[in-house]
């Protein structure tokens, strides 16, 4: 009888230890040692689901798209097979990605879940719409199971579209003309326009405006997010002293919240967001419980900035993570394999990261 091998392992065997693995990615490569490991069970979604995970960073770059695990401390330079070739992503808290392809108002549009292999196609950006022009800095948007809702920020129109449809729609509403940030949560979109900090909400169906949320008292933000979580909707805001140091690479930053539970609703300033962290770029910001994860530090904001260096013939990017004590106001710098790494940069080319959380949904 010859001896058994990895190989020879029986799938329920194979099915008990892969259930035991914790990380994302480690289901990944456990499915990718051989044809009979891969084969017992048919996708990552046959296993239960995995113990929330960190966020992970989108690094754009001329050559393919990377990814920064905050849980590994690794860059990962070649990326799942489920993303399109030369693509553009936007991620979100819901672990799809809005995939954007081509250029030159051909845009074609589709949601992917890089991880899982799925994919949604969408209506390809209506000529002369902004998001046949979107930068790789403006696009904010989110989703709901039915309805994606997409805004380029630095030109009018909200627009959306139900999946199956076959073209894009504006938004008529008098008082939505710009969005600089979307988040979709219990049923809702909610809106932010940054030029007057206005909040506003959307029924998640009908798109029907259900009220808006007027802004708190502030020193003209030059950027503002939105978050949504148990029940509180926080506006997070890019303070005007970080222009007072402008070769700092720290952010500072002000929170406001509100309960949408109380029939009065009323902006407070806080300085405690109790045991979640928020997790922010250019595009878009989300709140992750920290729960028992000894990687994650309540009550804090977790930031991705990128910079450009070199010459016109060797231009590169870096990218960085800051961490800002909301509690103290105090700010660090994430060491580690992120700090080493190096994209390519196009001259004139925006390219932000971007946060996104995983998911086999």
């Amino acid at each position: 009888m010859a001896p058994m091998g990895w190989s020879d392992l029986p799938s329920e065997l194979l099915i008990t230890i892969a259930r035991n693995l914790t990380e994302f990615t480690d289901r990944i490569r456990f499915r990718s040692v051989c044809s009979h490991w891969r084969s017992s069970f048919p996708s990552l979604s046959f296993l239960p689901l995995p113990p929330q995970q960190l966020p992970w960073l989108v690094l754009p770059s001329t050559t393919c798209t990377h990814f920064y695990s905050l849980s590994e401390n690794r860059v990962y330079a070649t990326p799942p097979p489920g993303i399109p070739n030369n693509s553009r992503l936007f991620g979100s808290a819901s672990g799809w990605f809005l995939s954007l392809s081509g250029r030159n108002r051909h845009i074609t549009i589709s949601l992917i879940n890089p991880f899982t292999g799925a994919s949604i196609g969408l209506p390809s950006a209506n000529p002369g719409s902004s998001l046949a022009y979107v930068g790789d800095d403006t696009l904010v948007w989110d989703r709901s199971d039915l309805v994606v809702v997409a805004a380029c920020n630095t030109r009018e129109g909200v627009f959306y579209c139900r999946l199956g449809d076959s073209a894009w729609s504006s938004i008529e509403n008098q008082e939505l003309n710009t969005a600089s940030s979307i988040t979709f949560y219990d049923g809702k979109f909610y809106i932010l326009q940054v030029d007057m900090c206005e909040t506003t909400v959307l029924d998640g169906e009908t798109l029907e405006q259900i009220t808006v949320i007027a802004a708190p008292q502030l020193n003209t933000p030059v950027e503002a997010h939105l978050s949504v979580s148990s029940g509180e909707l926080l506006l997070l805001v890019k303070s005007r002293w970080m222009y007072l140091f402008p070769d700092c690479d720290s952010q500072f930053y002000k929170v406001h919240r509100v309960d949408l539970n109380d029939e009065l609703v009323e902006w407070s300033e806080v300085n405690d967001i109790g045991n979640r962290a928020l997790f922010v770029d250019n595009l878009h910001c989300f709140s992750v419980e920290v729960g028992d994860n000894s990687l994650l530090k309540r009550n804090c904001i977790y930031s991705a900035q990128s910079k450009t260096s070199g010459g016109s013939r060797n231009l590169s990017r870096s990218y960085s993570i800051s961490i800002f004590y909301l509690g103290n106001g105090n700010c660090e710098c994430i060491e580690g394999a992120l700090i080493k790494f190096r994209a390519a940069s196009s001259r004139g080319a925006v390219s932000v990261p971007t946060w996104a959380l995983l998911s086999l949904n």
